[in-house]
């Protein structure tokens, strides 16, 4: 059975992906998922400069569920390119990166 996706110029194998931010850098989780059998891996969202996130409290239960806060904590992008991106490319499976940016710009 095909199971592949099409975004745009994205071909993905199957339309599960991970979502950003809770899967990590996807090297946390390979001896948890075979990350090859995902569609897409989306890692943490990278900003330029490195950022520790929100102070804890990040999570807090609820009796609708739970809110989180984690407030973009992320190694930057000079990391992201020398660290993570080498490990990515070799996942087997697509890698969608989401960026953040610090301000508005008005072009």
């Amino acid at each position: 059975m095909d199971l592949s996706v099409t975004l745009g110029r994205l071909q993905l194998k199957n339309p599960i992906m991970v979502a950003s931010g809770t899967f990590g850098y996807a090297r946390e989780m390979e001896g948890i998922v075979d990350v090859a059998q995902l569609g897409g891996v989306l890692p943490k969202t990278i900003t330029a400069e490195p950022r520790i996130g929100n102070a804890p409290w990040r999570t807090v239960e609820t009796t609708a569920g739970l809110l989180n806060a984690i407030g973009l904590d992320n190694d930057g992008v000079d990391a992201f390119l020398e660290h993570h991106l080498p490990y990515l490319k070799d996942i087997g499976t697509s890698v969608v990166v989401s960026v953040a940016g610090l301000s508005l710009i008005h072009i």
